[in-house]
Parts: C-alpha cells; sequence; structure tokens
C-alpha cells in the first residue's frame, strides 16, 4: 500500500477512492457537462425540442438532478490525520471518537463489531465491517485488496 492509500483510509474503514462522492472522474465530467450545456445555451434548445419530444419539458429536473450532484462532491476525503478536518463530514462522531481514544482508527477498538457510530455508515456501506476486520488482521499497509463491498449495488 502506498502511504497516499494508507491516507485514504477513513477512521471508519471506508477507502474513501470505492466513494462515488470521491471520484475525480464523475465530477470532471459532471462540471463539464454543465458548462457545455451553458455554453450551448441547452436550455433553449430543449424548450424548442420539447414541441416534438415531451421528454425535453424535463430538462429543468435534469438540471436539477445534475446541480446536487455536483453538491456531493468531496474534495478533500475522510482521511485520517490532521487533514482529516477537511474531509466530507465536518461534524464526524467517529473521527472524534477515534481521536479521543488516541486510537489509529475504528479497527483499534475493541467495540466496533458493536459500535452505534458506525451502524448508519453498515447500512449504507456492507463491507465496512470486513473492512475494519481486514485492517485489524492484515495491518493498515495490507488490507486494501481484502477490502469489502462498498455500496449495496455493487454486489
Amino acid at each position: 500500500m502506498t502511504d497516499s492509500h494508507r491516507n485514504e483510509t477513513a477512521y471508519c474503514g471506508l477507502y474513501c477512492k470505492d466513494c462515488i462522492p470521491s471520484n475525480e472522474k464523475l465530477f470532471t465530467l459532471v462540471n463539464e457537462l454543465d458548462q457545455l450545456l451553458e455554453e450551448l445555451n441547452f436550455e433553449k434548445y430543449a424548450a424548442v425540442k420539447s414541441k416534438r419530444s415531451s421528454i425535453f419539458d424535463k430538462y429543468d429536473d435534469f438540471k436539477s438532478v445534475l446541480m446536487e450532484i455536483k453538491k456531493i462532491e468531496c474534495k478533500k476525503g475522510c482521511f485520517r490525520g490532521p487533514e482529516s478536518l477537511l474531509g466530507c463530514s465536518k461534524n464526524c462522531q467517529i473521527r472524534e471518537c477515534v481521536i479521543e481514544k488516541h486510537l489509529n482508527g475504528c479497527w483499534e477498538c475493541e467495540e466496533y463489531g458493536k459500535c452505534s457510530k458506525l451502524e448508519k455508515h453498515k447500512t449504507f456501506h456492507p463491507g465496512l465491517e470486513n473492512n475494519l476486520d481486514m485492517i485489524k488482521e492484515f495491518g493498515i499497509d495490507n488490507w486494501i485488496d481484502k477490502r469489502g463491498i462498498h455500496y449495496h449495488w455493487n454486489k
């Protein structure tokens, strides 16, 4: 594992590069598409086009979804260490707990299997407990290729 992989392992055991909000390519393309649509004045095109195809009546909905996608971008990740304060969640209870307990991550805590702070993450990230188990067993430098499924739909 490289230092960047180590740094991209969040306190909770998720690997930041698996997370959609940290997918740089996605947000580059979303921003390019948004800019191109503006340059082309696509809103007016859609209004004209809607006379022949009613799907273009939903262009405003499409733009709203595009803007919401832009809002979920995470540029800093949930890194461990001082830069973690710049991550996606400014008030992360997991980060606060790990720091308070002077741990490197949840994998060092004996309670992680039944931790209420991790429960909401486990429902969205089914491989979280596997990640914590793998980090605990193989160490922070040797777990990355053993990580679990990040999202339910990746099964």
